[in-house]
């Protein structure tokens, strides 16, 4: 089992894979997407991934090379219904509501 250093050691190797595929999804539309973002999703996938015992550099970057755009938006619709909710902040909510008695007020 790897640790979470090891990995950070591997994130910084493939730091190039990640640009290319930054570049390649954004050629194909999709402008807002950050490499650390397709890190944490390579990541989550990993467990699902018949992964090789010891793994190896070569097998990781060959999953991110395979990795797809469909898996990425995948992987942010299931973070984005995972996200902090909207009520677990008070200050967040009574802010929201503060702004929306002062927009009604202005009409």
């Amino acid at each position: 089992m790897m640790t979470e250093e090891q990995w950070e050691e591997w994130k910084k190797e493939v730091d190039t894979i990640l640009d290319s595929k930054v570049e390649e999804w954004k050629l194909l539309g999709y402008e807002k997407v950050k490499k650390e973002e397709i890190w944490d999703c390579f990541m989550k996938k990993l467990p699902r991934l018949d992964a090789p015992e010891p793994m190896r550099l070569y097998w990781v970057v060959s999953e991110l090379f395979h990795l797809k755009v469909n898996d990425y938006m995948n992987w942010l619709t299931l973070e984005a219904y995972q996200g902090p909710s909207w009520f677990d902040n008070e200050d967040a909510v009574s802010f929201r509501l503060d702004s929306f008695k002062k927009e009604q007020s202005h009409r």
